[in-house]
């Protein structure tokens, strides 16, 4: 019976992930955040569910500045608004984020008081718009700016190249 199992269990996920490889894409970006004030670098991964909604990962790391290091984590959904013609798909964006941030102190004592690191993260709400521009069959340049609500809130431009597996 476990056997059974398994071989169903592999069957559904050997189609599953056949399925997911005509509609999964994934690509680098790069983009820049105010309030953070640096450049971001990240990595992202899509999944178009229908012809109108894509669930969107990424991963962004700003380059420190002041001693500070900035990460980010997006957990988004694409809805596609209209096509421009000659141009491409404008599209909403509307999701969860959290950003860290973490702090150096370098070579901070006082008496028997010593900080090294401080780290802390907090949750946030996405909301933007984004372009999908064809390039190719396989590759899509997609700027997008995003606003980050949350306490310490911020807006972010920039763009990724995604490619489609």
């Amino acid at each position: 019976m476990k056997k059974l199992a398994f071989a169903i269990m592999v069957l559904i996920m050997g189609t599953a992930v056949k399925q997911a490889n005509a509609q999964f894409s994934i690509g680098p970006g790069i983009g820049f955040a105010t309030d953070i004030s640096s450049l971001g670098l990240s990595a992202n991964a899509a999944y178009q569910i229908d012809e109108s909604w894509a669930a969107t990962a990424s991963f962004t790391y700003f380059l420190e500045k002041d001693y500070l290091q900035w990460t980010a984590f997006d957990f988004n959904a694409n809805y596609n608004l209209t096509d421009i013609e000659n141009l491409g798909t404008l599209y909403g964006i509307g999701g969860i984020n959290i950003t860290s941030v973490s702090f150096d102190f370098p070579n901070f004592e006082h008496d028997d008081f010593s900080l090294e690191s401080y780290s802390s993260s907090e949750f946030g709400i996405n909301l933007g718009a984004g372009l999908n521009i064809d390039l190719s069959e396989k590759m899509v340049l997609a700027p997008e700016m995003t606003y980050t609500v949350s306490s310490g809130g911020y807006l972010r431009i920039g763009a990724k190249l995604m490619f489609a597996l």
